[in-house]
């Protein structure tokens, strides 16, 4: 068991070697340089990010024998005792373990003895947020006013848990996510130095997955050598992280292009199959559809951390996409996501999820949207001789007089006839008005107006098209079906008039499609 994880082996030893912290390593540096070394610090930021690491550089800078330009030497006895780990003034502790008031007590009493080995002594206290409210309490005093030769450092990735008045006995340092491209550098420099052959597409994985911890990464670059030995190809790496590879997320982005939901979820069962995690799977979509969109906002790429090779594919796939339809889709991914905690069937979220998206219609650009399909010259023929047969019929049996009465007299029968060519006109005109319309049935014709009538249980409808702006559409699909312009009025009539009338009506109404003819007057 001598072998040593490369995460240990490569941690950074000087402020130079912390990767993506320039702000905080040269903040510190000139601290030990101009000697201005606070009694108490407060690191905290994602986990893997290097704040355990400038802790105990911090600790040997204020131990080191030979300074080298705010650098420990890292050669001196007290900088290799405390890389060993075996320099008696330098104690690390868990707070995750250690977090009751009797170890802080333990630490305010053991605090006023001098340094025993080296210049300083330093307490570095690991995830310091998991300590007890009384915990916190017995450490105020002695955080805001140590001994000269103490120095108290705090590690922290949940800074939101640490009390107001402990944060404020503290110099606060916030580590950052490091950048993919930083931790990709980082790897190849690695790799170079165990010589390790590695594809860059695997680099490229690896460095994604890492989502902004260089230990994540490091400790991934670790078990692909296991697993494949000193040549490392990108199906290692998907296959020691149950990933999408590029190329399998290539083939499902290029169907959801095509509208192929059949394709898409044969895909997905295919890699499901093969032993991916569906959670992970989503989670490679969603990172791959924001680099899509992130390539159309931003033409000069300095954000996309696709690989060379599958770069000038996904740029043509890009060409076909609308910006609204990427940020549909990954916020549609996102909430699919957050919903698979709660079922049992994760895949079939994600499937109908997909189809749903695919579905929608608005994947492609507006020039390469499918135009709805004209009507047959046939049908257009057909519905062209029928309106002009109709007008024909209507100014035949209505001869054209001075009146407006004369104009306008028409037979109930053949705008019964015609009603649902002018329900589907006003259904075009206005489909609200249409909702209301069809409970309504053209009565009789009385004076100069098409009575509407609807029975009592439609009063709603009946009110909401006896409105002017709603009357106002009926004329209008009226004038447009028939050719002239009618006013109209609605009644509304109880059930006992609807059902004396019926018998009446319809043997009015057959008497009319046999004879025909026009109402003139009824009398009772």
């Amino acid at each position: 068991m001598s072998y040593t994880a490369l995460y240990r082996a490569f941690r950074p030893q000087r402020f130079s070697e912390v990767v993506g912290q320039e702000h905080i390593s040269k903040t510190l540096k000139n601290a030990v340089i101009q000697n201005r070394v606070a009694h108490a610090y407060l690191f905290c930021g994602p986990r893997g990010t290097g704040k355990t690491s400038s802790a105990k550089i911090l600790a040997k800078a204020v131990n080191c024998l030979d300074l080298k330009d705010g650098e420990p030497c890292n050669e001196c006895a007290n900088c290799r005792a405390i890389n060993a780990g075996n320099f008696l003034d330098v104690l690390e502790i868990d707070a995750a373990s250690n977090r009751g008031i009797d170890e802080i007590r333990d630490i305010r009493d053991k605090v006023k003895f001098a340094p025993s080995q080296g210049k300083a002594k330093v307490y570095i206290i690991d995830e310091v947020h998991m300590l007890t409210s009384e915990a916190f309490n017995a450490l105020l005093k002695t955080l805001e006013e140590p001994p000269g030769h103490v120095l108290f450092i705090l590690a922290t990735t949940e800074v939101q848990k640490i009390p107001l008045t402990i944060l404020s006995r503290c110099q606060r340092f916030d580590f950052r996510k490091i950048s993919t491209a930083e931790i990709k550098e980082h790897l190849l420099a690695i790799v170079r130095q165990e010589g390790i052959n590695i594809e860059d597409s695997a680099l490229n994985t690896i460095a994604r997955k890492a989502a902004g911890g260089m230990r994540d990464a490091i400790s991934v670059l670790d078990q692909c050598i296991a697993f494949a030995g000193n040549n490392i190809e990108s199906q290692h790496v998907e296959k020691v992280l149950g990933t999408l590879g590029e190329e399998q997320i290539l083939k499902i982005s290029e169907s959801i292009n095509q509208g192929d939901a059949g394709k898409v979820i044969s895909l997905l069962n295919e890699y499901l199959q093969s032993g991916k995690d569906v959670k992970q799977v989503i989670r490679d979509l969603i990172e791959f559809y924001r680099q899509v969109m992130l390539l159309k906002l931003l033409p000069d790429g300095e954000m996309i951390t696709l690989s060379r090779e599958t770069l000038a594919l996904v740029k043509e796939q890009a060409r076909k996409l609308s910006i609204s339809f990427l940020n549909g889709l990954v916020m549609k991914l996102s909430q699919i996501e957050r919903e698979m905690r709660w079922t049992g069937q994760p895949q079939i979220l994600l499937e109908a999820g997909l189809v749903e998206a695919i579905f929608q219609g608005a994947g492609l650009e507006e020039q390469n949207i499918p135009k709805p399909a004209e009507p047959r010259q046939a049908d257009k023929t057909v519905k062209e001789e029928k309106r002009s047969k109709t007008t024909k019929v209507i100014k035949e049996e209505a001869p054209t007089q001075t009146t407006v009465e004369a104009d306008i007299s028409l037979d109930i029968a053949e705008i019964k006839r015609l009603w649902g060519d002018i329900l589907e006109r006003v259904k075009q005109n206005k489909i609200t008005t249409h909702a209301f319309l069809i409970e309504g049935k053209p009565k009789v014709i009385n004076g100069n107006s098409l009575v509407i009538s609807f029975n009592q249980e439609h009063k709603f409808h009946y009110d909401q098209v006896n409105k002017p702006v709603n009357l106002s559409i009926v004329e209008k699909a009226l004038s447009e079906v028939i050719g002239k312009k009618v006013p109209v009025s609605c009644v509304l009539e109880t059930q006992n008039n609807v059902d004396t009338n019926t018998q009446e009506s319809s043997a009015i109404n057959k008497a009319l499609e046999i004879f025909g003819g026009n109402i003139v007057e009824i009398n009772e």
